[in-house]
């Protein structure tokens, strides 16, 4: 009897010790993010090692997937926060999102797709496209290409190319690596031909493959797109001489000034409610006014669409030479347009975007 009260007793003291460890170790609070990040042509158990980016205003976590893509973050204040996925050997590009918790809890966010690294773009534009009363070259983008990127024009690895729509038969040949850039401001037969193989185009993205669009039009060229983006998302025509940066922290608009503003800014917002065609939005700039977004990027299918109403295209010569109020940096509104493409089409390629606005 003595024995067996000594080995209760005993028991109950070694419980007693145990219970007072667990209280000395740190308690994790504050909430959760559970998701799935993934490449869009590898099988199962083949997702591990991608690098998660998770960034707040005021913090930076990382972390890598399992072999079945999955990551968590724990203790996390409230707040809005974006998740931004990475190939460690950059040979696929980043794919992002962007949460809000907005009450201590587990969150469980959409799934992303890093899809295959851009290795050749495809410029489609029309070189009279009413921009020379402007003063701005049809080869806008390629000279950014040229002299940001360093690429070359040709049909190769690490090159650009302009292809019109305008031609008998268009080449509308792609292949996963290419990126399709739609340039902005163009003339109504544009975007009609474009309207007629809409789904040439949409294919391409739900299968893999990344589009940047320039989504301007009703400008010096006059065309007006009635038609939809891949994934059926549409905007509503509108000028704004003011824009809003929406999202601080990813890397096209880091250290941005809160306002970018222009003649014509925006030429109308993005209408993305009730889209269920469509995951991994993020809009990173919205109109002053109307306040839809205005510059925006989301997934379709297994591909990406980089898309704004902003005619980043004449910025680049025609920007106000003006430094924004109250701003860090001394750098006109034009050269931060510039700023914008340049990092814009370094994000969709998967190359490295620095954070530097100098």
């Amino acid at each position: 009897m003595k024995k067996t009260l000594f080995i209760i007793i005993a028991m109950f003291s070694i419980i007693l010790v145990f219970q007072g460890c667990l209280n000395m170790l740190p308690k994790v609070t504050g909430s959760t993010i559970n998701g799935v990040a993934k490449y869009f042509d590898k099988n199962q158990n083949q997702h591990g090692g991608i690098e998660i980016i998770l960034s707040s205003n005021n913090s930076t976590k990382t972390t890598t997937t399992d072999s079945n893509g999955n990551y968590s973050f724990v203790g996390l204040e409230l707040g809005d926060y974006v998740i931004l996925a990475q190939d460690p050997n950059s040979n696929y590009f980043p794919a992002s999102l962007v949460t809000s918790l907005v009450a201590t809890g587990t969150y469980t966010v959409q799934e992303l797709v890093l899809t295959k690294v851009i290795n050749h773009v495809i410029i489609f534009r029309e070189t009279e496209s009413g921009w020379a009363n402007a003063g701005v070259p049809t080869t806008v983008i390629g000279d950014i290409l040229v002299n940001k990127l360093g690429m070359t024009e040709g049909t190769g690895i690490n090159q650009f190319e302009y292809r019109s729509l305008r031609a008998a038969t268009p080449n509308l040949q792609f292949n996963f690596g290419d990126l399709l850039v739609i340039e902005g401001d163009q003339p109504q037969d544009f975007y009609d031909i474009y309207t007629a193989n809409k789904n040439t185009f949409d294919t391409f993205v739900n299968n893999g493959g990344a589009m940047f669009w320039v989504a301007s039009d009703n400008g010096w060229a006059s065309g007006d797109f009635t038609s939809t983006l891949p994934g059926s998302i549409t905007w509503r025509d509108g000028y704004e001489n003011i824009n809003n940066i929406a999202v601080f922290n990813h890397p096209i608009t880091k250290n941005f000034p809160p306002q970018i503003e222009g003649n014509y800014a925006s030429h109308g917002g993005f209408e993305t409610n009730n889209n269920n065609l469509i995951n991994n939005l993020v809009s990173y700039i919205e109109e002053d006014s109307g306040l839809l977004p205005t510059f925006i990027e989301y997934r379709y299918g297994y591909g990406r669409v980089l898309a704004t109403t902003i005619p980043l295209e004449w910025y680049v010569t025609n920007g106000p030479t003006n430094v924004p109020p109250n701003y860090n940096y001394n750098i006109s509104y034009k050269d931060l347009f510039v700023l914008m493409l340049t990092r814009a089409l370094r994000y969709i390629m998967g190359l490295n975007v620095s954070p530097d606005i100098l």
